[in-house]
């Protein structure tokens, strides 16, 4: 559901299936079944695969250890921001 509810990955998917002519010819609803079943699947086997990893992983690993992830997590966002904005500024 969350996959479905974010409106770019949505686009990114239209924009995909347009560029590569999928759905062009009309009466054929089995290849639309097909292709958006496998991308439900495939979506939903990502995200099981991500919950599974990080909660076998998240026991093992030590409270400072994430805060250094937090940090440099951070520390990267902000990074893309003032580039973003570093962008907007150069246009």
């Amino acid at each position: 559901m969350l996959t479905l509810a974010n409106p770019l990955t949505m686009m990114a998917f239209v924009g995909i299936f347009a560029g590569l002519g999928i759905g062009s010819s009309p009466g054929d609803s089995y290849a639309a079944v097909s292709l958006v079943t496998g991308v439900f699947l495939g979506s939903a086997a990502w995200w099981i695969v991500l919950s599974v990893s990080v909660g076998l992983l998240r026991s093992r690993l030590e409270a400072s250890f994430l805060k250094w992830i937090n940090r440099v997590s951070g520390l990267i966002i902000a990074g893309f921001g003032i580039a973003a904005l570093m962008g907007l500024h150069a246009s």
